[in-house]
Formats: structure tokens, sequence, C-alpha cells
């Protein structure tokens, strides 16, 4: 008796340690399958399919202080924007940047026109207008590190809708780079993380028109 009574804690602490140990094991596999999971991507369906079957140009806009800080932003966003959907949609054809580009320098006073107006001079059903509303790599009040933000609202025209100048779709774009605070030019060049904040900004104003692989942890 004495010597079950000596045995019993050393037992139980036994029995404890190989519970413990057997915690760890099957803890290990799910842990090691959720860093899995985050390496892996997933399927977003579309929230607008309705560019599929039909013609498209995309409109971008941005305020005076962006056309002179940034001048290749609009052209930038106009091309990979277009580009991007000409390639994932199914859309049946499309203005190219560059025309689409040009339109825009001759003719200045497209803003004060109806959008269907816009449409029936560039020939197409749809119209993908993306108002940039920010687009910057610093917090204004500091140049010294990187506080990157783009910002848009996304919208899209159909021309052949019963109320041609209205709204159809409509989304909100904002985007920032770096991810943490801290960083200034001697992490990153301005050309750098203009590049980032470019390309975050285009997946996240494009992936709604078409079903899109998606990292399952992003950042953005």
């Amino acid at each position: 008796m004495i010597r079950t009574k000596r045995f019993a804690p050393w037992f139980a602490l036994s029995v404890m340690a190989i519970a413990s140990s057997g915690c760890e094991i099957i803890a290990f596999p799910f842990f090691a399958y959720n860093e899995y999971q985050k390496t892996q991507s997933h399927i977003e369906p579309a929230a607008y399919t309705g560019l599929d079957d039909q013609t498209f140009a995309v409109l971008v806009s941005g305020h005076r202080g962006l056309h002179a800080d940034f001048p290749a932003v609009i052209p930038q966003i106009t091309t990979q924007v277009a580009e991007r959907l000409k390639t994932e949609t199914k859309a049946t054809g499309y203005v190219p940047a560059a025309t689409m580009l040009r339109y825009q320098y001759e003719n200045p006073g497209w803003s004060a026109q109806a959008f269907s107006e816009v449409a029936e001079e560039l020939g197409v059903d749809r119209l993908v207008v993306v108002d940039v509303q920010e687009f910057r790599l610093n917090d204004p009040g500091n140049r010294y590190l990187y506080d990157g933000v783009a910002a848009a609202t996304v919208a899209v025209i159909e021309t052949d809708g019963i109320t041609p100048d209205d709204i159809a779709f409509e989304f909100f774009v904002n985007v920032a780079f770096p991810d943490a605070g801290g960083y200034g030019p001697e992490d990153y060049s301005e050309q750098e993380v203009a590049s980032v904040l470019m390309n975050r900004f285009v997946n996240r104003a494009t992936w709604p028109f078409y079903d899109a692989e998606i990292p399952n942890e992003l950042a953005y």
C-alpha cells in the first residue's frame, strides 16, 4: 500500500507528460497546416460580370495636384486596368489606353459631358470610371518616412441601361504601402514604393470584375 501511494504521484506526472506531449504532437500538424494555408490562394467570384460580351473603355481622372506631383499615375492606371480587364474578362473589345489618353487630351471638356455621350463618342457599351482621390508616398507632414496611400472610386456606366448616365456598379479602393511605419529612403526607393502601391491598387480595382485568384494571407 505504501508503495502504491509513493508510485501514484509519479504515475500521474508521467500521464500528464505523455498527454502534454500528445497535445504537442496533435498541435504541430494543425499549426503546420495553418502556415501552409497562408501560402495558398483561393478564387473570389466576380462581384460584377457586366463587361462580359460587351465593349468597354477605362476613363481615369484625378485632381490637379495629382497631375502635378505624379504625372505618370493616370496613364499607368489607365493602361494597367484596361489591359487587365481585357485579359481577364470576356469583353468583346476595348479602347486601348493610348487611344483613351489621347481622347482625354484632345477633348478637355469631356468631364462636363454626360457619360453616355462620352461612351457614344468612344463607341463602347461600358465605361469603367476611375476617380483617383489620393495617391501619395509620404504623409504630408513627414517627408522622411514613407506612408503610401492610393484611393479611388471605381464606377461602371452601362450605356444600354434604362438610365445610361447613372452608375450601375460602384466600389471604393484604398490601399497602402509599406505595411508598417518607420520605413524611409534607406529601406526603399520612391520608385519601389510607387510600384508596389500601383500594383496593389490595380489588383483591388480589377478583382471585382472577374473570378480572381487571391492569396489567402493578403496584407492589403
